[in-house]
């Protein structure tokens, strides 16, 4: 049996599916299959692509529509590796990311996660570089790129992705039930992922709407987690979206003269 499970969910994706495939086949470590899920896509092209792709590592399955979360159960379910790789059909994988990942998990059972900065290639460019992890940081935003090395013996002792997490942050919603009795993680710099950016990209078209209200089916969903601690404000998703925002970068430009006249004068 494999080491690893790279499970990528496809719905109508196929455009990026060679280059995914790829990325996890010309990593360093070897010891892995890959678990295709069509989530019921209409684009036909797609469907032929992933028949194609089907060989003996990678392994492919068909579904009726039913969203990421159900389909990324699904994939793990079919998958017999030990440990288990989340990878989105139109993301890449770091180059050397999985090799480390599986030593680190290796070396230490009371890790739970390994992650990975994120690169941001397409409609935008740079490097996300994870903060420091605490169970009180994460009940504030996400921390972890999906693609993010666990086991899969841990992944059985949750719901797994939560169906309910419609629009997005499944992943955010994962972590925190895989995280909430306990578990270390472990950061390793280097990239985990190249995250592609398009102009429907789920993360980067969400409106307040939608954050408030997947803000709101997070605490739902871990009430009790969110009882048992307390997260600093200024480490919410909400607050850096803020720090991010035109309008504050903006504010913050037409205000600097004023603050150095005012030091000045102090």
């Amino acid at each position: 049996m494999p080491k690893v499970s790279v499970i990528i969910p496809v719905y109508n994706d196929g455009i990026y599916l060679k280059e995914a495939l790829q990325s996890v086949q010309s990593q360093p470590y070897q010891d892995f299959e890959i678990i295709l899920v069509d989530d019921g896509s209409t684009d036909m092209d797609t469907r032929k692509l992933l028949k194609e792709a089907e060989q003996v590592r990678v392994h492919v399955f068909f579904k009726e529509h039913s969203g990421v979360s159900i389909t990324r159960n699904y994939a793990i379910n079919k998958a017999s590796g030990e440990y288990v790789l989340p990878l989105d059909a139109d993301d890449l994988l770091g180059e050397v990311f999985l090799q480390k990942a599986v030593e680190t998990l290796d070396t230490n059972t009371k890790i739970k996660v390994v992650c990975g900065n994120e690169q941001l290639f397409g409609k935008r460019k740079g490097i996300r570089k994870l903060p420091e992890y605490s169970i009180e940081m994460l009940l504030g935003q996400n921390v972890f790129p999906t693609t993010s090395l666990f086991r899969k013996s841990d992944f059985l002792k949750t719901p797994g992705f939560n169906a309910n997490m419609k629009e997005s942050f499944e992943d955010w919603d994962f972590w925190l039930s895989l995280l909430e009795s306990g578990g270390e993680v472990r950061k390793l710099d280097v990239v985990a992922r190249y995250y592609r950016v398009r102009n429907n990209s789920r993360n980067f078209s969400l409106t307040v709407k939608n954050l408030k209200s997947l803000r709101r089916q997070i605490y739902e969903n871990h009430k009790p987690l969110y009882a048992k601690h307390f997260f600093n404000p200024l480490n919410s998703f909400e607050y850096d979206l803020l720090l991010n925002s035109r309008e504050y970068k903006l504010g913050r430009r037409l205000l600097k003269p004023l603050r150095a006249l005012y030091s000045k004068l102090r």
